[in-house]
């Protein structure tokens, strides 16, 4: 089998550690930019580097796979608002086709998006004033304007915020089409502003929370048959119903707790939902404080909790049971060092809006992966190499913990555990089929880094060449979490990137010889 003999890399580089690593092409630095981002600010870049850097990538490739790559980071790794960037930035350099339009069609999946499609854009240009948005791309405001045929007035209703660009706006600028005299009548109803207010448990909590009551425990008594109301309606969707778990315990009805984990675990709901992994471990470490500190729960309600995290770790597990596992004898090593797990150096939350960071996702990978695949060591790396005891008769979670807590005492100053490992597969001449490493890429040189061998980060690439030599036929994967733009190696290395458990569906691609690019080029728009 030819596998992956075509560098993706060019050039040596300098990484944010000093040390010597190696430019991915354009087209994977783009790849692994846009999947591994929240359009936050990383340990080691801002935000606005991150669009910067996308936009010198997206000048160097084509348009087609700048396309593609958009739908593909909204419809395989669920990432809503680089897929948005990633639309924008070709619209403001692409002309002569209908390329930007088709795209428009596939990436924008709910109706909020056609606001933050605007809002990007004059962002993106600069402007402001009452103008800001006139003399928009022909083709984006034709994808615009056949997208708003996509939604009905409860979408309408239930996005219409008041943000700065508002969907009457859209609705002005675009002059959509209306696919029927339905639509024509929901399009009248938005630009008179007389859409119908939308029934969603968002509205109808807040509208409980303004009531009067007599008492304290009537209050509790009408929150909790509201909360089983919604819950069993169905209509709070499988995140809402995530997200809030601990109020449906704290102040719902036992029967709107049961309906809740039913959802939950429902293993069509659980591959529809298209949650990434570390959502369902937010939320099991949030239900999991209920039963410590100061958020205690009284002894009545711990079943509730009890049930609850088992609900959590069998969502998940549903979720790990699509990961297909490559036959063979599998290594995987998580980098716990301190740009993963964040430190005095800055932090490295997958997002401003998430407690969890990348080592955190790079671990409950490893765990995800270890269940479906019998012949498989996971090893933890920072200034040393730590091998965690995972136990199969427990859950993912609670395996979890097992290497989130060895993940804590790998130390994060260095990543010379890493060197450590490949030293005794060399010398122990132990033979694996593959090894998977989830790290965000930065081994360095940087404060004259040396590990207590003497290496250089520049020396970790030498070593993999050393082990290949004894093991030709090792397959390789980094997964890269950060998305920065190089990598650690020169050659014989598969380069994957982002938090969905879809990858993995990659790493089985690639046992058939297709790349990341090819994969995305594949995509038919």
């Amino acid at each position: 089998m030819k596998f992956n003999e075509k560098s993706t890399r060019t050039a040596a580089t300098t990484n944010y550690m000093c040390g010597k690593a190696f430019q991915l092409s354009p087209e994977m630095e783009l790849y692994t930019a846009t999947v591994t981002s929240f359009v936050d600010n990383s340990y080691y870049e801002k935000a606005n580097a991150r669009i910067e850097r996308i936009r010198a990538c997206i000048a160097q490739v084509a348009p087609e796979f700048v396309a593609k790559l958009a739908i593909y980071a909204r419809e395989e790794m669920n990432l809503r608002s680089i897929s948005l960037v990633l639309l924008i930035e070709l619209a403001r350099v692409h002309r002569g086709d209908d390329l930007v339009a088709r795209t428009v069609m596939r990436v924008v999946k709910r109706a909020d998006e056609l606001t933050e499609v605007l809002a990007y854009f004059q962002a993106a240009e600069g402007r402001t004033g009452t103008k800001r948005l006139n003399k928009m791309p022909k083709q984006l405001q034709k994808g615009l304007a056949a997208a708003m045929n996509k939604f009905d007035e409860y979408q309408f209703a239930k996005y219409d915020r008041k943000t700065e660009v508002r969907l009457r706006d859209v609705l002005f600028l675009t002059h959509p089409k209306a696919k029927d005299e339905n639509q024509q009548a929901v399009f009248d109803k938005l630009a008179k502003g007389d859409l119908a207010t939308p029934y969603t448990w968002e509205t109808e909590i807040s509208a409980l929370g303004q009531r009067t009551f007599s008492n304290e425990a009537e209050k509790q008594k009408a929150m909790a048959s509201a909360w089983e109301e919604l819950v069993t309606s169905g209509k709070m969707g499988y995140m809402a119903t995530l997200r809030n778990l601990r109020n449906i315990i704290m102040k719902g009805s036992g029967k709107a707790l049961e309906s809740a984990l039913k959802q939950l675990t429902q293993p069509e709901m659980v591959r529809k939902s298209k949650q990434l992994p570390f959502r369902f471990l937010s939320a099991y470490n949030e239900i999991a404080k209920l039963t410590a500190g100061d958020d205690a729960v009284f002894e009545g309600e711990k079943k509730k909790v009890k049930k609850a995290l088992e609900a959590l770790a069998n969502a998940t597990e549903i979720a790990a049971a699509n990961i297909p596992a490559v036959p063979g004898r599998t290594l995987i090593l998580t980098d716990n060092s301190g740009s993963m797990r964040g430190d005095m150096g800055g932090s490295s939350a997958v997002s401003a809006m998430s407690k969890r960071n990348s080592a955190d996702i790079a671990n409950l990978f490893s765990v995800m992966y270890w269940t479906q695949a019998e012949d498989t060591m996971v090893g933890l790396f920072g200034d040393r190499v730590l091998m965690p005891k995972l136990d199969r008769k427990k859950n993912i979670f609670e395996n979890f913990e097992q290497v989130h807590k060895v993940g804590g005492q790998c130390g994060g100053a260095t990543e010379r555990g890493i060197f450590d490992m490949m030293e005794k597969l060399i010398r122990e001449k132990i033979i694996v089929d593959q090894i998977i490493i989830f790290s965000d890429c930065q081994i360095g040189t940087g404060c004259l880094w040396y590990d207590h061998n003497g290496n250089k980060g520049a020396d970790f690439d030498k070593l993999f060449k050393a082990y290949r030599r004894i093991n030709p036929d090792v397959l390789t994967y980094s997964i890269d979490l950060r998305g920065y733009g190089n990598t650690l190696f020169s050659e014989g290395v598969v380069t994957l990137a982002g938090w969905s458990e879809k990858l993995f569906d990659l790493i089985a691609a690639f046992g058939n010889g297709v790349s990341a690019v090819e994969y995305i080029q594949n995509i038919e728009i």
